[in-house]
C-alpha cells in the first residue's frame, strides 16, 4: 500500500501544475537572481504585506500537489527586520528573509487590499505576537484552532480577516491570497535570469 502510495505520488509529480520545474540549482547565476528578489522586495515591500513563494521542502511539494498550484507557502513580511514571520511544520517562527528567498521556487509580494502603514505594522505586531504557536495541521483539512495557524491562515489572520471558519470549503491555500491582495511582485520560475 506504501508502495503504490509512493507510485501515486511519483506519477502526480511528474504531471501536476505544482510540481512543475521545482528542482533546486545553484550557482553564482542563481545567486544573482535571489539577489535581484531581495532587492525588489527591500524596495517595494513594507510591514505586514505577505509573501507567497514555492518553496524546495517535501511539505511545498505536498501542499503543490495536492493543490495542483504554483505555490505552496505564505508568510508576513517583517520589512523592517529583514525577515518572515512564517507558521511551518514546527510551528510559527521568525526566518531570515534572505534565508527565506534562497529557499524557493517563485516569490510573489502580495500588499493586502486594506493595507496602510499603520495596519501593516498592527498585522506584524500581531503575526510576531504568535511566534511559538503550533502548527494548525487539522486548520489544513478544515478544521482550524483558534490557537494554532498555518501558513496562509497567519498571514489572513494577521490582517484582521476571520480565518476560523470549519469546513474542507473553508481552507484558505496560499494561492488564494490574491483575493484578498494585489500582486506588487512576481519573480515567475527560477531561471538563473535575474528580476527587476
Amino acid at each position: 500500500m506504501v508502495g503504490g502510495a509512493a507510485a501515486l505520488s511519483g506519477s502526480g509529480l511528474a504531471t501536476c501544475q505544482g510540481a512543475r520545474g521545482c528542482q533546486r540549482k545553484r550557482g553564482p547565476a542563481y545567486e544573482a537572481e535571489t539577489a535581484s528578489w531581495l532587492a525588489v522586495i527591500r524596495a517595494r515591500g513594507r510591514d505586514g504585506m505577505w509573501m507567497v513563494s514555492r518553496g524546495y521542502h517535501l511539505g511545498d511539494d505536498i501542499i503543490a500537489v495536492a493543490t495542483n498550484s504554483p505555490v505552496s507557502h505564505a508568510s508576513v513580511l517583517d520589512h523592517t527586520g529583514e525577515r518572515v514571520i512564517e507558521a511551518l511544520g514546527k510551528g510559527v517562527v521568525r526566518t531570515p528573509l534572505e534565508t527565506f528567498l534562497h529557499e524557493s521556487h517563485r516569490v510573489l509580494l502580495l500588499q493586502p487590499h486594506d493595507w496602510t502603514a499603520e495596519r501593516g505594522a498592527a498585522a506584524l505586531a500581531r503575526a510576531e505576537g504568535a511566534i511559538g504557536s503550533g502548527y494548525d495541521f487539522l486548520g489544513i483539512v478544515g478544521a482550524p484552532s483558534s490557537t494554532h495557524f498555518y501558513c496562509s491562515e497567519l498571514a489572513l489572520w494577521s490582517m484582521g480577516i476571520a480565518v476560523d471558519r470549519p469546513g474542507p470549503l473553508n481552507v484558505m491555500h496560499p494561492r488564494d491570497l490574491d483575493h484578498y491582495a494585489d500582486i506588487l511582485f512576481d519573480s515567475g520560475d527560477r531561471d538563473a535570469d535575474p528580476d527587476s
